[in-house]
């Protein structure tokens, strides 16, 4: 990837960040707990299950909706980690669960699918002696967990950490993929 097709990417994330900002600052207060907007910058392929083979800094935006009315209150989500250094950027849904809370704090545990737009197969030999390998599959579980603490009745900072992996599940190359990092959460 080119600096001029980096150089757009960038922007265009930029432009749908900002005006996702001012629809949550212009929402009425009465909606403020139905949707949060996140937007985050992440370290790419950094984390727990990381084998560093990519890198870069990614920015991560993501809508997370009015928690369903059934058993945990799960809220459904939907986001993108875009890659600006010529990396697998990738697209996600799925579902967030709230395990612990309190006035300032809260941690949330989620699950869905990614689909990314890494590379499907590698080198043979680079797979198997450096364990650097496609992603076998262009869609792949993904999970992980936040952190989160509130500094106003709408506004927190969190620290983010997710995993995507098809490992277990799907015979072949399984780079795997982690991004950690810090996101900005408004109730709208």
């Amino acid at each position: 990837m080119n600096r001029k097709e980096i150089g757009k990417r960038l922007c265009l994330g930029l432009v749908v960040a900002l005006g996702l900002l001012a629809q949550a600052h212009a929402a009425p207060q009465a909606e403020r707990s139905e949707r949060m907007l996140a937007i985050g910058i992440l370290a790419h392929d950094r984390g727990f299950a990381s084998d560093h083979h990519e890198d870069g800094v990614d920015l991560n935006l993501e809508m997370q909706f009015a928690p369903l009315d059934f058993i945990g209150s799960p809220r459904p989500h939907l986001g993108a980690t875009l890659n600006f250094a010529g990396n697998t950027s990738v697209a996600y849904a799925g579902l967030g669960f709230r395990v612990r809370e309190t006035r300032r704090w809260f941690a949330d545990l989620f699950l869905g699918a990614a689909a990314h737009d890494g590379p499907l197969h590698k080198d043979p030999a680079g797979c198997a002696l450096n364990s650097d390998c496609g992603y076998g599959v262009r869609f792949l579980p993904r999970f992980g967990f936040e952190l989160a603490y509130r500094f106003g009745p709408a506004a927190s900072v969190s620290l983010l950490y997710d995993h995507m992996s098809h490992k277990w599940i799907v015979a072949g190359e399984n780079e795997g993929l982690d991004h950690v990092g810090l996101r900005y959460l408004k109730s709208y």
